[in-house]
């Protein structure tokens, strides 16, 4: 009995982040492939070969495709392509020595991509370098972009000023200034989310700006930067022909809170709903009202302080608050309470206790302790979380109190911040 296609549609519609059984359903019959390709190829992922002799690697395959069957470029909206991966071995021996020989970015000696990316019309493009932070720590792994060779070079550089571009993201990357890096979005005048961790600049201590008279077309309604090496990125954010006018969401993690507070300042506006900020000022309430406007609907942030930083976040919400959602992050020894620990939670349970009143909407509040892989017990979170919990009554109360454990890997990858 024939299927009518608008049945065919819907199944497929409902599948669409089931790529196995969107795999499925392409080879049952010929009515179901169209709709099944859309999604299958909807969203691409290149990984890394598994040698730098690899002839048959995942970038030639995609390429193979391509050419065999050309309908299927005008499907790819978004390509994410991973610089390091898998591949890569980071495991050390007892010396501290890495058990196999690193190797860069296999995009910076294969010639495959540049004849990949003219076939798409992209939507989304990310580059990601997945390592250890501490194995790259000034960049001679990430993609360097002025010694790429020229063909990818400039596809690449195409699809970055594309018109039709509207979400980038560069996780590990080599530029001279932040100036060359703006240019290289700065002809996107669809781009509407730009996410940029793992940057390294080369000119120094004073890398060239972006220049007074030269407009920059991106209206930004999603921001992400991840500067933990400094903050030549989030200074140069702030030039007056960037547009940070139309934020909606915010996330900012820096070394020098100072610039991580102006940027938030210049960027948060009256449609601005979320922000998440590394390390923020925790030292007064008053630090944090100018960026807790009444628009927000969730915020998130990390501190190594979170004693003082949970009472002065709740301290200084205004009175017509949005908020929704709240999440607190840091190491489990920050907010750990000693043996009096009801002395402890007192004047933070005083503070909630106060703000809730304006605090209507608020539908939960997580705190996430991370504990280290090496040394973690189980019984050290719960211990932690029966103190929390008996001394926050205010949110334990009102159901809204959330409490995870993160086991991380390595205390200096920045709970994931980068």
């Amino acid at each position: 009995m024939r299927v009518p296609q608008e049945l065919v549609y819907l199944i497929v519609d409902n599948l669409h982040d089931d790529i196995p059984s969107l795999k499925s359903c392409s080879l049952t019959a010929r009515a179901f492939v169209g709709s099944a390709q859309t999604w299958i190829f909807n969203k691409v992922e290149i990984l890394p070969p598994k040698s730098r002799d690899d002839q048959d690697s995942p970038c030639r395959k995609f390429y193979k495709l391509l050419t065999r069957s050309p309908h299927i470029a005008s499907l790819v909206e978004e390509l994410q392509i991973v610089l390091v991966g898998s591949e890569t071995c980071f495991a050390r021996d007892e010396d501290g020595h890495y058990l196999e020989e690193r190797h860069g970015p296999w995009v910076m000696s294969g010639r495959t991509l540049s004849l990949v990316l003219p076939l798409l019309d992209l939507k989304r493009i990310s580059l990601i370098e997945n390592s250890p932070s501490e194995w790259n720590e000034s960049g001679e792994f990430s993609l360097n972009w002025n010694q790429l060779g020229r063909s990818l070079k400039s596809s690449l550089g195409a699809v970055f000023s594309s018109p039709k571009l509207e979400e980038a993201c560069l996780r590990g990357i080599v530029v001279d200034s932040p100036a060359q890096l703006l240019s290289l979005f700065s002809e996107a005048i669809s781009l509407k989310e730009l996410l940029i961790s793992r940057v390294h600049f080369t000119q120094g201590l004073n890398p060239t700006p972006w220049p007074e008279s030269q407009p920059w077309h991106p209206r930004l309604q999603s921001l992400l930067v991840s500067d933990l090496d400094g903050d030549d990125l989030c200074r140069h954010l702030l030039h007056p022909r960037i547009d940070l006018g139309h934020i909606r969401s915010l996330t900012i993690a820096t070394e020098t809170d100072e610039w991580e507070e102006k940027l938030a300042l210049a960027a948060i506006s009256g449609v601005t709903q979320h922000l998440a900020l590394f390390e923020p000022q925790t030292w007064a309430w008053f630090a944090f009202k100018p960026i807790l406007t009444s628009t927000l609907r969730s915020i998130s942030f990390f501190s190594r302080r979170l004693h003082r930083l949970i009472p002065a976040t709740f301290e200084a919400c205004p009175e017509n608050s949005a908020l929704e959602r709240i999440v607190f992050e840091g190491p489990i020894e920050t907010f750990r309470a000693p043996r009096q620990y009801k002395d402890y939670y007192l004047p933070i349970n005083a503070k909630i206790e106060a703000a809730m009143v304006h605090l209507s909407a608020l539908k939960s509040v997580e705190i996430r302790a991370y504990t280290w892989a090496g040394v973690h017990k189980s019984h050290l979170f719960l211990e932690w979380a029966d103190d929390v919990r008996a001394g926050l009554p205010s949110l334990v109360g009102r159901d809204l109190l959330i409490l995870t454990e993160i086991v991380g890997a390595d205390e200096n990858l920045h709970y994931g911040w980068e």
